[in-house]
């Protein structure tokens, strides 16, 4: 019995002695930790290698699903595609410019003569100035696109001098914060749900400061919208928190149409022009407005009577803030 023993414990010994060496070796292949990637477009020729190069395009394309690519100060003219969950990072908003100039659109394309594009989830665009995309397609032409995807954060940037929206979302759950946007046909247009905008500064708008179309379970917050014809239109959406917000010195602070049950908390409505503050028409039921501030209130203490159009047909429906500010908020 001995002899059929042995060599059978050897033959176990041998077979778990060669499953972890296979098991550390595919750790060790696979595994991989991320990486950085540098751009830099005036550096010295010895310092371009195979993690340091001259484009942004140059340097997503030798990334992976996790890595960083962190860009120097400089002027770059590019049009770039982001098909990778990365971080893209400028050293200086204010001095890192991604400039669209030049950018030829591509026909037939729904990005238009949009600079950033991305088509891809967990993806990260910080620290730089976007600017100047100057032709004018019949689709939407952006400074940054993000085209069905999901937990991406657009943070910490400027956009300025953008032919259309300076920044164009659909898909859920991203992160769009500390952004200042000056000077576009609209500030942000997304088509998003589940979704976080605060902190951010809009300024100088042919159209709509905010745009929201479709979309529901959103955080609006902290924003600071001025100098826009309409603040913020808010378009079949359902469910959406706006709070805290300085709406001020627009044309018209806020229209909705056909939408439902979005909560109005606590924000600055000042000095809104020939429109008024708030318009809202199309079934758009269920909406609540508590503890916001209106400048054109004649006496504090009452409630703020918003007058509406109950659907397509010219008969009045009221909403009401119940509780509204005695003086404006600090946002």
């Amino acid at each position: 019995m001995i002899r059929y023993i042995l060599p059978l414990l050897v033959f176990v010994l041998i077979v778990n002695s060669i499953s972890i060496g296979a098991e550390d070796i595919a750790s060790d292949t696979f595994i991989l930790s991320p990486k950085t990637i540098y751009v830099d477009d005036d550096a010295d020729p010895e310092w371009y290698n195979e993690t340091h190069v001259k484009t942004i395009n140059d340097g997503i394309n030798i990334t992976s699903d996790g890595d960083t690519v962190f860009v120097y100060n400089g002027t770059y003219y590019e049009k770039i595609n982001i098909t990778k969950s990365i971080n893209l990072i400028g050293e200086n908003k204010y001095n890192t410019i991604i400039d669209g100039r030049y950018i030829i659109p591509d026909e037939h394309c729904v990005f238009g003569a949009s600079i950033i594009r991305i088509l891809t989830n967990r993806t990260t665009v910080s620290g730089f100035t976007i600017q100047k995309v100057i032709k004018d397609t019949w689709m939407v032409d952006a400074g940054l696109y993000v085209i069905n995807s999901h937990y991406d954060t657009i943070s910490n940037n400027i956009f300025r001098d953008i032919m259309d929206a300076s920044i164009l979302l659909a898909g859920s759950n991203h992160m769009v914060s500390e952004n200042i946007i000056i000077n576009s046909r609209q500030g942000i247009w997304y088509d998003a749900s589940d979704s976080t905008f605060t902190n951010n500064t809009i300024t100088d708008i042919g159209y709509e400061g905010i745009l929201l179309w479709c979309g529901h379970g959103n955080t609006i917050t902290n924003n600071n919208i001025t100098h826009a014809r309409q603040g913020m239109v808010i378009l079949e959406s359902c469910n959406n928190l706006i709070k805290r917000n300085n709406i001020a010195h627009n044309e018209e602070g806020v229209f909705l149409s056909l939408s439902m049950r979005n909560k109005f908390y606590e924000n600055n409505f000042i000095n809104s022009g020939y429109a008024g503050h708030v318009e809202f028409k199309g079934y758009s039921f269920f909406n609540r407005w508590k503890g916001n501030y209106w400048d054109n209130q004649r006496i504090h203490g009452l409630p703020k009577i918003l007058l509406g159009r109950f659907g397509v047909l010219p008969i009045p429906w009221f909403n009401f803030d119940w509780r509204p500010a005695k003086q404006p908020y600090d946002i």
